[in-house]
Order: C-alpha cells, then sequence, then structure tokens
C-alpha cells in the first residue's frame, strides 16, 4: 500500500481518515479513538453490538452512533459513523453518505499539502461511488477493504508518485473512463446572482457550487420494504413511485398524500426519503400564515429565503424532499400572503428551474426538489393548488393489518434501542390485547406505537418478577 493512515497528520476530518483505512476494524478503531472525547456518548452501552463482530449488530450500532451524534451537532463524526453502516451488498447504504461526504470534500474542508491529496482523496472515493452503482453486490467484503485493494493495484502498475501533476491528471483521466461520475447540478449560478449580504453568508458556499443528486438505486426492494411497513398503503406507494425511474436521479413528481389522522402520512414521507437515501425538510403547514414560504425581500432587515432553497442549503443535494405537512391547516387570510399562493411556482418544474429568489435576489434551478404534501383533507384547498398536485389517498389500516403493522413497529423500536437481536415477537395474547385497545384508539398507527410500548413495558415487568 503506497500510502498510510500514519501519513496523513492530525487534525483532519474524520470522513476523509476513515477512507484512507484499508479495513473496517481500522476505521472503526479509528473511530472508537477519535470519539472518545465527546461528552455524553453512551459508548459502553453500544460497544457490546459495536465490537461484536457480526456485520449486522455493527451496522446497527453504527446507525445509533450517527443519529447520537447528529442530535449533538457532530455531523463529521456523524458521517464517520454512516460511513461504517455502509454495505456494499446494499448499495443504498451509501446514498444517505456520498452525497454529503463528496460535497464536503470539494467545498467545505481545509486541505494541508500532505502526501494525501484533494485529488488523492477523489480518486478514491470513485470506489464508493462504484459501490453505491452495485458494482459490489456479490462481493461481501467491506468497502474499506475493496478500496484498500484497488489502491493496492494501482500502486503496482507502476504508477508516478501521487503528488505529480502527472498522476492528477493520469487519475482524473482515469475517473473519466472506469467509473461514472455521479450526477450533479448547480442551483445557485453566480451568472445568475448579486452580491450576498451578511444575512446570507452561510448561502455564500452554494454559489457555483456542483451539488450531488441522488440515484434511484433498486427500486423494487424500496417498495418491497414500503409496503412490508404499511400493508394499507401499496396502491398509494405504488403511485408515489411511478415517476421515479431506476439508475436515474430521483424526482417525485408533485404529490399530495390524503388520508385520515394517524394513517402514517408524514412517517411514509420519511421512509420513503430514507430508503430512496434522500434527506427532507419538512415544512410545518398547520403554522404558517404567510408567504414566507417563497421568501421575503432582500431589502427586510430579517430577510429570509425560500423554504426550497433552505432545504437544498441544509441538505447539500440538488435533490431533496420538502415535506409541507398538513397544508390544509395553513392560514387562509391574505393580508401577508397565503402558503397556498407561495408554493405554486415550485411545482410547475419549468418555473422552478429559474426561481429569482427575492432574498438571495439570484436565479435558482429548485426543478430537482421532490415536493410532497400532506393533508386530512382537500375541501379547503384552492383549485390551483390541488391542479398542480397529484392527490394520492392513503387510506387507514385495518385490524387485518394488525400483525404486519406491529412486526414493523418492533423493528423500528429495537434499532431505535439497538436492542435488534434482542426483542421477541409478539404472542397471540399480546395481538389480541393490542387489538383490542387499537381499535378503541380509532385505528391510528400514531396510537399504535404507544400501545405496543406498553406491551413491551408490561412484557418486562412480567418478566422480572418470575
Amino acid at each position: 500500500m503506497r500510502h498510510s493512515a500514519a501519513t496523513c497528520p492530525s487534525p483532519m476530518p474524520l470522513p476523509v481518515e476513515l477512507l484512507w483505512q484499508t479495513g473496517w476494524p481500522l476505521a472503526a478503531r479509528l473511530f472508537w479513538s477519535r470519539t472518545a472525547s465527546i461528552p455524553g456518548l453512551p459508548r459502553d452501552d453500544l460497544a457490546a453490538h459495536f465490537w461484536s463482530g457480526d456485520k449486522e449488530r455493527c451496522k446497527l450500532a453504527s446507525r445509533t452512533f450517527a443519529d447520537l451524534l447528529f442530535a449533538a451537532g457532530r455531523g463529521e463524526e456523524a458521517l464517520a459513523a454512516l460511513m461504517l453502516a455502509a454495505d456494499t451488498v446494499i448499495p443504498q447504504t451509501f446514498e444517505i453518505v456520498l452525497p454529503q461526504l463528496t460535497y464536503a470534500l470539494k467545498h467545505l474542508w481545509s486541505w494541508p499539502t500532505v502526501s494525501k491529496t484533494r485529488a488523492d482523496t477523489l480518486y478514491r472515493l470513485i470506489t464508493w461511488w462504484r459501490a453505491a452503482r452495485g458494482d459490489f453486490v456479490d462481493d461481501g467484503r467491506s468497502i474499506f477493504l475493496i478500496a484498500g485493494k484497488i489502491e493496492t493495484l494501482d500502486a503496482s502498475g507502476g504508477l508516478p508518485p501521487p503528488s505529480s501533476e502527472h498522476t492528477a491528471s493520469n487519475k482524473h483521466e482515469r475517473s473519466r473512463n472506469d467509473a461514472p461520475q455521479p450526477p450533479s447540478l448547480v442551483v445557485m449560478p453566480k451568472s445568475r446572482a448579486t452580491k450576498l449580504n451578511n444575512y446570507h453568508s452561510e448561502f455564500n458556499d452554494l454559489v457555483d457550487a456542483r451539488l450531488p443528486l441522488v440515484v434511484a438505486r433498486d427500486l423494487a426492494a424500496t417498495r418491497k420494504s414500503l409496503m412490508s411497513e404499511y400493508p394499507h398503503a401499496t396502491t398509494a406507494i405504488d403511485l408515489i413511485l411511478r415517476s421515479v425511474r431506476e439508475g436515474e436521479p430521483v424526482h417525485v413528481a408533485p404529490v399530495l398524500l390524503v388520508g385520515p389522522a394517524g394513517a402514517g402520512k408524514s412517517r411514509l414521507v420519511r421512509r420513503l426519503a430514507e430508503n430512496l437515501g434522500l434527506p427532507v425538510y419538512r415544512y410545518d403547514g398547520s403554522g404558517a400564515s404567510d408567504s414566507m414560504f417563497g421568501g421575503s425581500p432582500k431589502g427586510w432587515g430579517n430577510t429570509v429565503p425560500s423554504a426550497p432553497a433552505r432545504a437544498v442549503n441544509q441538505t447539500r443535494v440538488g435533490n431533496p424532499v420538502l415535506m409541507v405537512d398538513e397544508i390544509e391547516k395553513s392560514g387562509t387570510a391574505t393580508r401577508h400572503g397565503r402558503l397556498w399562493d407561495a408554493i405554486l411556482p415550485f411545482l410547475e418544474r419549468e418555473t422552478a428551474s429559474r426561481y429569482r429568489d427575492v432574498s438571495l435576489d439570484c436565479e435558482l434551478d429548485l426543478s430537482w426538489i421532490s415536493h410532497i404534501a400532506t393533508a386530512n383533507s382537500i375541501e379547503s384547498l384552492p383549485a390551483p393548488l390541488k391542479d398542480r398536485y397529484r392527490i394520492i389517498k392513503v387510506p387507514a389500516p385495518s385490524l387485518g393489518h394488525l400483525p404486519q403493522l406491529a412486526t414493523g413497529v418492533l423493528k423500528e423500536m429495537a434499532l431505535e434501542n439497538g436492542e435488534a437481536e434482542f426483542v421477541h415477537p409478539l404472542a397471540p395474547d399480546e395481538l389480541a390485547v393490542i387489538a383490542r385497545a387499537w381499535e378503541q384508539a380509532g385505528l391510528s398507527l400514531r396510537k399504535l406505537r404507544r400501545i405496543i410500548a406498553a406491551t413491551l413495558e408490561a412484557r418486562n415487568a412480567t418478566a422480572l418478577k418470575h
């Protein structure tokens, strides 16, 4: 191996150092040591899973670490944890990592002059993109080991030293010939923008930045996973996925999910996005009483960019999901504008591709954002809004769906608690009790989770007595 982790001086972003590890154990040890000083991280509770040697348990612990680190505001370490959870057998596990990692490598992280140049690291990242494409699904080895082996083969081929200009040009040429360039989009072109003011400093990095577009991978698996979680909404899932194409950047045509409270509409949107590898930006429709969704003018002292622009800036991908929750509950007064009117231009791709943000004073390409809204009813919504959305009904579940739904809830709760392998299925008598309580609660999925949680607590209390 012509490079080693020791040649890369600290401090270096942890995700960068992980890219250069030659196996999962080495990467895991580096992560463990670099996160040791983070206060409040329950390392002892997760250690048994993280170091178990069982791939599924290790992945689960890594994802739990990522959630905890994101909640603590430690984005770099959280991204590193997600890298440890990436599995070459499941290409979708790379989709949540690669857009943010690629963008940060190119635009955010400073780079000292060392043997590992930015170009070298981006070249190694191509192997990760190949994994996201599915090139190694039959391999089974960790991406760290595969990337290290490929790098070793390159070194044995007599290539010039990595820091030379010749090597950089050779690697760029091979990256064009040997691996697909990930799709990307310039959302905020400099040629169509005016100078940003102090209120918009956080948007400086977006100017002329080429943001990654998340690509749809294994739609059949996505469909199967969602239908197992939402057996009552199989038709809705098929209709939502109809506009998504395998191997192409994800874009869901504007959708309005309509169904009774507790049918699981909001969570369905989040699970859809997670399965597709997309980040979600939520906008609360019930709390909207003005047109701030479209932003406020640049001359205002408290000027705010549009919600779609904020979604792109926060997620750093060109095609996030923007969910407007409970859109029918937004304010109807027109004195300060309405959400319903402000959202209309973004639902037409032609208009969204040239949207002039009044706060940023820049023409943005927001055409790849997937707009999904939820509502309990659509009677109060204006006709222009209903015309621009595909209205899809999400029915309430029935008692017949309980066994499948309960299994999904149990699995989710176990993953959240890091105890996937320790939760036993619900017994028939437990399901019967849950069914009676759930029916009395109006068959709400939101309440089903509480009922199952109470059932598990009762089970644990009984076990302790015996």
